[in-house]
């Protein structure tokens, strides 16, 4: 073969050695790619599965808090269960008494129809000893006027005459007799009757006790059922998380990523939070100003009952003027935070402002649960009744903090506020001042004192009084409550007055 045959030859396996070589690069750069991409999947997997570890402890954390607060319903609900039986009880004793009552009212109905029946014939034989009396004095004219005719038997006539006298006031000091014994028999007729009112009345009032227990059993049976509901809810909750429990556990232990990624544990969270809400605030609170809600948590806070820091978190809260928000951001503290008591009060206040009465009431009881509850807590739930208008509970608590050793100063602030809410301003005010004057009481309850002579000065139109209330209290306790609006508006009122 010559030369000129072999060179195109030549060029045409130098060209595929070329592209060959081309080739061989361009496969190299792709499984160096490839496994750039087997590395990052590598390292993705390993992330997932120390994601869905995490995702499991939560998830476990998540159902042993559910079983916890499973116990605590379970509990509630026995206690309830005690409760209604105790009201059965109480029912039935309340039944017993009144049969009681009843039986007494008739025996006591029954004597006194028989003594009226013996003073009815007592009656009749008072009348025939009158007639007798009658027919006596008529016979004794009759023998007066023989003893003119026959002066013969005068001596005998007279004879029978003194003994027929002597008759006829033996029978007027009987007759007397028995018109004092009438008069007796009239009384215990009368005090029987006045009794067997009196047995009456207390059986009414048996019966009403009565209807009421029958409503609380009612509101309790009630309180049970919905308790059951929420368990059962509950128990669902926990199995579903029990089953994205073993989900996670498949997934963890397998080296596939998962093709959909199972639901956190934050969702089932999210809707028990939201199912408890749904129970707890089903009512639609309508936007309220909250401004006693207000004015309480300054106070608590210039008692230092809460810092400065969380009265300024709860303060941005009761700004936005949205009651369903402030329950649900301060529930955590008011039900499992160390001190829950002020939060407590907090929500019952902003709850009643906002009309729900029956909601407040509640969290101000739990707010005074507790052997040692701090005396101005109790006055200022004594506060929010009395603008609920709840009176009686109102004096309870007065009573209750007289008893205290440090609850004196405020028990009377209390009364003294229950007088002025009746327009009796002037003994509210000798009430107050009367506090001033107990001894050895904390500081803040002289200042609260001298606060409310303030207010009932203002209501008096009396300004320059209220200034000189205010002064006296920022000079005494200068972080007492928000002063200084407060004396600057009386200052100019009593200049305007």
């Amino acid at each position: 073969m010559d030369q000129t045959e072999l060179t195109p030859a030549l060029e045409r396996v130098a060209a595929s050695v070329v592209e060959t070589h081309r080739k061989r690069q361009q496969l190299e750069e792709e499984l160096k790619a490839a496994a750039a991409a087997v590395a990052s999947l590598h390292s993705q997997s390993s992330s997932l599965e120390a994601s869905i570890v995490t995702l499991r402890d939560e998830l476990e954390h998540a159902v042993r808090l559910k079983a916890q607060e499973d116990s605590a319903l379970q509990s509630l609900a026995d206690k309830q269960r005690a409760a209604i039986d105790q009201l059965a009880a109480v029912a039935r004793d309340v039944e017993t008494a009144l049969a009681d009552h009843n039986r007494v009212a008739g025996a006591v109905a029954a004597e006194a129809e028989t003594a009226r029946e013996h003073v009815r014939e007592v009656q009749s034989d008072v009348a025939a000893v009158k007639a007798a009396l009658g027919g006596l004095t008529t016979d004794t004219g009759t023998l007066r006027k023989r003893l003119a005719d026959v002066l013969a038997s005068v001596e005998t006539v007279t004879a029978q005459i003194t003994d027929i006298e002597s008759k006829a006031a033996e029978l007027n000091t009987a007759v007397d007799g028995v018109a004092a014994n009438i008069c007796v028999i009239a009384d215990g007729i009368d005090k029987a009757d006045r009794d067997r009112k009196n047995v009456v009345a207390k059986a009414d009032g048996l019966r009403t006790a009565s209807a009421a227990l029958e409503a609380r059993r009612a509101e309790v049976s009630a309180t049970q059922r919905e308790t059951e509901e929420l368990l059962s809810e509950h128990a669902r909750q926990t199995a579903t998380l029990s089953q994205q429990i073993e989900h996670l556990s498949q997934l963890a232990l397998s080296s596939q990523p998962p093709a959909e990624p199972p639901p956190p544990v934050r969702d089932a969270d999210a809707a028990y939070e939201a199912h408890r809400d749904a129970k707890m605030f089903a009512h639609s609170h309508a936007p309220a100003k909250l401004a006693y809600t207000k004015e309480l948590l300054t106070l608590l806070v210039a008692l230092s009952t809460v810092s400065a820091e969380e009265g300024g978190i709860v303060g941005d809260l009761l700004a936005d003027q949205d009651v369903d928000k402030v329950v649900r951001s301060l529930w955590s503290r008011a039900m499992g935070g160390p001190h829950p008591a002020p939060y407590r009060m907090i929500i019952g206040s902003a709850l009643a402002e906002s009309g729900d009465h029956k909601g407040a009431v509640t969290f101000f009881n739990k707010a005074l649960e507790g052997r040692n509850v701090d005396p101005m807590l109790t006055y200022l739930v004594a506060l929010a009744l009395l603008r609920m208008k709840r009176y009686v509970d109102v004096l309870r608590l007065a009573q209750a903090l007289h008893k205290t050793k440090h609850g004196k100063v405020l028990a009377r602030n209390i009364e003294a506020l229950h007088l002025a809410a009746g327009g009796r301003l002037a003994e509210a005010e000798g009430k107050l001042v009367e506090a001033l004057t107990v001894p050895g009481q904390p500081r803040s309850h002289y200042s609260e004192t001298m606060y409310n002579l303030s207010q009932l000065a203002q209501e008096r139109g009396a300004m320059d009084v209220a200034a000189s209330w205010l002064e006296k209290i920022a000079s005494a306790d200068p972080g007492y409550r928000d002063l200084s609006a407060h004396i600057e508006s009386s200052r100019i009122d009593a200049r305007s007055g």
